[in-house]
């Protein structure tokens, strides 16, 4: 049955429409995906600040994304770094390509909320 169920999720894929019912908002970005993803204590939060960067509060991560989001998710420094192969966060566990392609729909459609 296994055979069946392939080009069934092909086709769902092909034609564009995904499970993913989140809506690409600053808000959605922050706390379903950095936040749990990046902003834990030892890494980007605001206690230890790595690089400069936290993602553990609202105000930290905006602060963060303006210096990370270019003005297309191809010219985004964060985009790039969750898709890096040598460099890529988090380094541990990588986002989920659902998350990544909404963070790149929300920066691509404006990156409301910054």
């Amino acid at each position: 049955s296994m055979k069946f169920l392939l080009p069934a999720v092909l086709a769902v894929a092909a034609c564009g429409t995904t499970p993913d019912e989140r809506p690409a908002t600053a808000e959605v970005v922050v706390f379903s995906i950095l936040a749990p993803s990046c902003g834990q204590v030892q890494c980007h939060s605001t206690t230890t600040n790595l690089e400069g960067y936290a993602f553990d509060t609202f105000d930290a991560a905006k602060d963060s994304l303006r210096q990370l989001v270019g003005p297309t998710a191809a010219q985004s420094e964060l985009v790039d770094v969750l898709h890096s192969d040598s460099e890529r966060m988090p380094p541990d566990s990588p986002l989920a390509e659902e998350d990544i392609v909404l963070i790149e729909t929300w920066i691509d459609s404006g990156a409301q909320g910054l």
